[in-house]
């Protein structure tokens, strides 16, 4: 298993900062897809963090690329009781290819796969509707 890190540091309660261009995740061997699994924490919105969703709530920016078609799976958990989080999965630059939003009950949990993705670059978001809250969370994208 690869381990990759969020395209910039999660956020430590009054502290955030941004980097200037996200990083991109390490392109997989060819093959069998490989998970990659992520920690971090998304929030709190403050002074010197700009939004990026919406221009209001604070997000984890993760950049990755697929050399061939295929799919896409995506699992966002959290510790605790259900938190508004968003998932969404875009084609870097050209628009929005899946959002799957936290349910109200159930568990902590946000998963989906989208089977058929081209060979392009993708940009995947953690978004928090909670912007005065840190939440931390466990992410794996599998591409």
């Amino acid at each position: 298993m690869t381990t990759v890190s969020p395209v910039g540091p999660s956020a430590t309660v009054g502290e955030r900062t941004l980097p200037s261009a996200p990083p991109s995740l390490p392109t997989p061997p060819t093959g069998t897809p490989l998970p990659r699994v992520l920690s971090g924490a998304v929030g709190p919105l403050g002074e010197g963090s700009p939004p990026c969703f919406a221009d209001r709530y604070p997000c984890e920016v993760y950049d990755f690329a697929l050399e061939r078609e295929g799919p896409i799976a995506v699992t966002l958990t959290w510790d605790g009781e259900p938190r508004a989080l968003m998932v969404q999965l875009y084609w870097a630059g050209d628009g929005l290819a899946h959002e799957d939003v936290a349910p109200r009950t159930g568990p902590s949990r946000i998963s989906f796969m989208r089977p058929r993705m081209e060979p392009v670059s993708y940009r995947l978001r953690v978004v928090s509707l909670e912007p005065g809250s840190t939440i931390p969370f466990s992410l794996t994208l599998t591409y």
